[in-house]
């Protein structure tokens, strides 16, 4: 999905030509600037057709200039004297039409290059495997296990598409230059703030540690602002959920390698352990992945995770295979 729009308070221009003629206007002004970027970002034919209208306005602009009346030299003093003249004087518009198009169409090349954004950067994590990224306008991404996003700061806007995994987004104020995460079919928009976006399996939840963010979707018939520690999610159809509270130290301990807890599903302790080791932890039988589990766990350390659940919960553990170990009641 493709999040940038241009600003609704403007009527802007929706083709090239039109562009052109704006950005050479006397009126035009930094915010018909920042909505002719956002144009060219819409589409790459965007940048191309308008590198065209510039190479062709340049041309015309030259063109006129050749046809333009021009002082009659002096006559020449002598016959061969005005003989030698006129190859000169025919080659020399020539030269000059051949210059300006050149001119024009590095003009309008290098106009192209400045003004398209820079091709985004992607950052992946492998499994096991977290990341912190420092961003140029003071951001700072931290990437869980399994993760794969895409960085595109530009100068409207601040663009992070969240391809699947999780992410915590600790936003530097900037009112000018939204920050926008898109994830599935929504998007989350922030200015300064910290929120955590997770993609999984087509599911979308976002969370809000500190600030503001508007999460919309392109089903959902109005964006809902959430308010600090709450969270909501969409799936692939793009309805959003009812919003709901969260406990800040169980959302922030992965982004410190640590899985906190709270009257939670031992299956979905196992699941979101499972994502940081090849070595799977499955159940016996289906009911135990309803037994509730409260703690703290070092997502890395497995054999600790095993011993707890072992003395905590009455589990034992038998290794089933090279890269599975399975949890059985006590008394089985």
């Amino acid at each position: 999905m493709n999040i940038t729009t241009l600003p609704p308070s403007r009527d802007y221009p929706d083709s090239a030509e039109g562009w052109l003629a704006r950005l050479l206007s006397p009126d035009c002004d930094s915010g018909d600037f920042a909505a002719f970027e956002d144009w060219v970002a819409l589409s790459p034919a965007h940048a191309v057709a308008y590198a065209e209208a510039e190479r062709l306005h340049a041309m015309a602009r030259e063109a006129r200039a050749e046809r333009a009346p021009a002082a009659l030299p002096a006559a020449p003093s002598a016959r061969i004297g005005a003989a030698s003249m006129r190859p000169r004087r025919r080659a020399a518009p020539a030269l000059a039409w051949a210059a300006a198009v050149v001119v024009a169409l590095a003009s309008a090349l290098g106009g192209w290059m400045a003004l398209r954004p820079a091709p985004p950067l992607r950052y992946a994590t492998a499994v096991g495997e977290r990341l912190t990224l420092d961003l140029a306008d003071g951001s700072t991404l931290t990437l869980d296990t399994g993760t794969a996003l895409e960085v595109a700061l530009q100068r409207s806007q601040r663009q992070i598409r969240l391809l699947h995994g999780r992410m915590q987004a600790n936003v530097a104020h900037d009112r000018d230059r939204p920050f926008i995460v898109a994830s599935g079919d929504g998007s989350v928009r922030a200015v300064g703030t910290v929120f955590q976006v997770e993609n999984r399996d087509g599911r979308t939840e976002v969370r809000l540690l500190e600030g503001r963010v508007v999460v919309a979707t392109r089903q959902a018939p109005r964006a809902l602002e959430l308010a600090p520690l709450q969270r909501i999610g969409y799936g692939a159809d793009g309805r959003l959920g009812a919003a709901e509270t969260i406990d800040r130290a169980e959302a922030e301990g992965w982004t410190r390698g640590r899985l906190v807890f709270k009257e939670r599903r031992l299956g979905d302790l196992l699941a979101e352990v499972n994502r940081y080791s090849r070595d799977r932890l499955i159940l016996a039988e289906p009911e135990l992945g309803e037994v509730r589990i409260s703690g703290a766990f070092a997502a890395d350390d497995r054999p600790a995770l095993i011993a707890a659940l072992q003395r905590g919960w009455g589990l034992r553990a038998k290794r089933t295979g090279a890269d599975e170990t399975t949890l059985y009641r006590q008394q089985d």
